[in-house]
């Protein structure tokens, strides 16, 4: 071998001991960062706040195991099941570095459901992903809360296709809560994406820009029966120009990087759990998004018998506004109340966090 193929090997050899070096880096870290167990809730000095909870549990729900992450400082406080977005995107890593304050009013519960997150795994029947048995589900744990909380009901908050679901249980069952907060509210998606295409053409244009606008107008809007496979495909790259131009998950994050750092640096996930996060969120989008993009709260639901609070950004293009308002203002409920978020997209929860807690402490005080 001449000196300067040895030459090129050493440095080659060399290459590739950082990269297998670097690659253990940052698998150990990824595993420190990965016990699975639930963190405590403390105080400025670091003890643990007497009274607090803080857990993940295992429930049966529909025959199907599945994770529910319970946090509050008070365990006396009232109990709010939150639903999160996607199908299939838990948010309590978004919530716990975003909006931890919320903590202090409720007993939090965070839902992993059903083929989602840590509730993710390939022994789930197909079958059984549907908005029915999605439903089913989350009455069935809303009654376990109540008796375990020991409370007569409880609250419920959904975000995005969460919203499509708590507002449909909640219709369904009103006796087991003491009101709803719809958040990114799930209307008529079809509608919605129309809107949201449309939206996003027209910033295109405003910012002269050409390429974009040449790969929306090529990517043609799928027809009321397209099949799953033309959706995904067509939303992955509809909702990339969609966060670009500031109508995404939040109205400053045009990618979504900051969203997988908080996933990995959650302690509440095992290190399998973060690396199916993406794997379930997909399994989960492939059963039931066809039950979003069929939703028609218009046609479904004209009146609810609990109180109702919606919370929309106006920047919000995901679930654009303009259908929330409409169907808000048609429904009819003993209470309802409908709040704009002047500086947020589709996560006000997350975006404008204080005024949302107020908000929403505010609201359930009247409600005792």
């Amino acid at each position: 071998m001449s000196r300067s193929s040895k030459k090129v090997t050493r440095v080659f050899l060399s290459i590739l001991g950082g990269i297998v070096l670097i690659a253990i880096i940052l698998t150990s870290m990824l595993w420190v960062k990965s016990p699975g167990t639930a963190a405590p809730i403390t105080d400025r000095y670091g003890n643990v706040i007497p009274g607090s909870i803080s857990t993940i549990e295992k429930v049966v729900l529909g025959g199907v195991e599945q994770y529910i992450i319970i946090r509050g400082v008070n365990r006396n406080k009232p109990v709010m099941l939150f639903l999160h977005g996607g199908p299939g995107n838990p948010e309590f890593a978004f919530m716990k570095r975003t909006n931890r304050e919320i903590e202090k009013d409720f007993v939090m519960v965070y839902w992993e459901e059903r083929g989602a997150g840590k509730s993710y795994s390939t022994k789930i029947p197909v079958e059984s992903m549907n908005l029915a048995q999605m439903i089913s589900d989350t009455r069935e744990l809303s009654l376990l809360l109540a008796k375990r909380f020991k409370k007569d009901k409880i609250y419920i908050m959904g975000h995005s296709w969460g919203s499509l679901l708590g507002i449909l249980t909640a219709h369904e069952n009103p006796g087991l809560y003491y009101a709803y907060f719809g958040i990114g509210q799930v209307c008529e998606q079809y509608q919605g994406e129309k809107l949201s295409y449309e939206w996003v053409k027209e910033q295109a244009k405003n910012r002269n820009d050409a390429a974009v606008l040449k790969h929306l107008t090529e990517m043609n809007f799928p027809d009321s029966l397209a099949d799953i496979n033309k959706w995904m495909g067509y939303t992955m790259a509809e909702r990339n120009y969609v966060g670009k131009f500031g109508g995404g998950v939040t109205h400053g994050m045009i990618s979504l990087l900051p969203m997988v750092k908080m996933i990995l640096n959650t302690p509440e996930y095992t290190v399998l759990e973060k690396l199916n996060f993406m794997k379930a969120g997909m399994f989960s989008v492939r059963y039931l998004w066809p039950a979003v993009i069929r939703s028609n709260l218009f046609l479904d639901i004209d009146s609810m018998r609990i109180p109702v609070y919606i919370f929309q950004g106006k920047y919000d293009y995901q679930t654009p506004s303009l259908l929330a308002k409409s169907f808000f203002d048609r429904l009819k409920a003993p209470k309802k109340e409908y709040f704009v978020f002047e500086h947020s997209a589709h996560s006000p929860l997350m975006e404008e966090p204080a005024r949302f807690d107020s908000i929403v402490r505010e609201k359930t005080r009247q409600n005792k």
